[in-house]
């Protein structure tokens, strides 16, 4: 059942990278804004799920797509430009990286049970 939900949440994660790369350029800024606001709450909300190391599984689906679309294509296009729309969606797979490495490391932090003098 972890193995199906990580899998999901990968694929969550690579529909909202698909979406993000689709509105990003469209009415400048609100497409871009669309785009981070939904990748961002979506990874706020799997961390503070019950399961929050499921956010990384996002971030790695989300970051995929977004290393492919930067990679471009053997053509010579790119689904990602060099501008001010397509460098901000860069930037913002920084934060996410670092969110899913506080999720890899446990989530929340550490639980503590009460106070202990």
């Amino acid at each position: 059942m972890t193995l199906l939900r990580h899998a999901g949440c990968l694929l969550l994660g690579a529909a909202v990278a698909l979406a993000a790369l689709a509105v990003h350029r469209s009415a400048f800024p609100a497409g871009l804004v669309l785009g981070l606001v939904t990748t961002f709450a979506v990874a706020w909300w799997l961390v503070r799920s019950r399961r929050p190391r499921t956010a990384a599984s996002y971030v790695v689906g989300w970051l995929a797509v977004l290393v492919l679309a930067a990679l471009g294509r053997p053509e010579g296009d790119f689904a990602l430009a060099s501008d001010l729309e397509g460098y901000a969606l860069l930037v913002a797979g920084l934060p996410l990286l670092l969110v899913g490495i506080v999720a890899v490391a446990g989530g929340r932090g550490p639980r503590t049970g009460g106070a202990a003098r």
